[in-house]
């Protein structure tokens, strides 16, 4: 039996006392806070940490060694071993070689203890271009996405894409449904100031101008709309949702008049959209879209793919090119960067993977 006080890897001092943890007993120190746990007993924590791990032995998983620390082993007087935890996660940690003891640093608790979960979605993450995901962007010019899969079904998602559709091939029944539904349902400076406009600030988003409108909208939503709706809830994704629309419809029409013009007809899902790229960016920086010129296909951060995609609404935006809205897609944007670092702690502390991700040990291979 140990005992009750013993050395500490790290002080040095017999301030190794032990303590419960998790549902077990472990030893801590009581002045770094550090914690040591016996052979086996990291195994068995991991794995009662997590209901979805049934075995975790976490030897098999530890990334580079980096050689021999100054911490000393608390049972056989040697110095331990310094490891990665993880191959491409580079939280460090301490191991005797001798009796397979653990040292962790109170800093390094969270991360070990979440280690199977870092462990599969860096395998996600990481994930190579290959020949598939090339000939899908060469054909489609649409981004590849390398992101986590979600926990919930993104039945909000799901709903906004089936939504659109149905509305859009309502509208092709004949000329005067489509045009019935653009002069009841579109954003319209006619209609600014009336009843009728609080309606149509929700309703255009369901409306799109053709089917390259319609598929280029709904792809971004499906590919991006999931991990926001699973990290978000489904009412409040909901609600941030068709709340961006409206803030997007009326920077547009904002900026329509300030510019002089006549009569504006406002129809798409793209500056509610636009907010989700916001808040992707905020929160999932660790994921990866890819870009293709002319034939060559690059993953990206976030942050470098929407710098592109600002870049090219404000050339358009400032170059004249009429026929799309650039201000409510900038706007948007905005609206969604804000809202994603005011919220960004929440999302963080109800989804600890999302904030152990973005975290700088963990190794993006882009």
């Amino acid at each position: 039996m140990p005992l009750l006080r013993s050395r500490c890897p790290h002080c040095l001092t017999r301030t190794l006392t032990e303590v419960p943890f998790q549902d077990q007993h472990v030893f801590q120190c009581t002045t770094c806070q550090g914690l040591w746990f016996e052979d086996g007993e990291l195994n068995d924590l991991i794995s009662g940490f997590d209901p979805d791990i049934q075995e975790h032995c976490h030897v098999s998983h530890l990334g580079k060694r980096l050689g021999t620390g100054q911490r000393q082993c608390r049972h056989c007087d040697i110095a331990m071993e310094h490891h990665h935890l993880l191959a491409d996660y580079e939280v460090e940690i301490d191991r005797c070689s001798g009796c397979d003891g653990v040292w962790i640093d109170h800093a390094e608790v969270d991360q070990v203890l979440h280690s199977p979960r870092i462990i599969e979605a860096m395998k996600s993450l990481n994930k190579g271009i290959n020949w598939r995901s090339w000939l899908f962007q060469f054909l489609t010019q649409m981004p590849v996405e390398y992101n986590v899969a979600s926990h919930r079904t993104p039945w909000v998602t799901y709903t906004m894409i089936v939504l659109c559709s149905l509305v859009f091939v309502l509208g092709l029944v004949s000329p005067g449904t489509e045009q019935w539904l653009l002069n009841t349902y579109a954003v319209q400076t006619d209609t600014v100031g009336t009843p009728s406009m609080l309606l149509q600030l929700l309703s255009y988003q369901f409306l799109h101008g053709g089917w390259l409108h319609l598929i280029g909208n709904m792809y971004f939503l499906w590919i991006i709309g999931d991990n926001i709706e699973d990290v978000l809830g489904h009412w409040r994704f909901l609600a941030l949702y068709l709340l961006a629309g409206a803030v997007a419809a009326l920077a547009e029409l904002t900026w329509f008049h300030l510019l002089g013009g006549e009569r504006l007809l406002l129809v798409g899902a793209s500056g509610s959209i636009a907010a989700l790229f916001g808040l992707y960016l905020t929160w999932f920086r660790y994921s990866s879209l890819t870009f293709m010129i002319l034939v060559f296909q690059k993953k990206l951060a976030p942050h470098w793919y929407f710098l592109i995609w600002c870049g090219l609404n404000l050339f358009g935006m400032f170059s004249g090119q009429g026929g799309v809205a650039f201000m409510a897609h900038l706007a948007g944007f905005a609206f969604g960067l804000l809202l994603g670092r005011k919220l960004k702690a929440l999302i963080e502390r109800d989804n600890p993977l999302v904030r152990l991700l973005n975290a700088p040990e963990a190794r993006l291979r882009r």
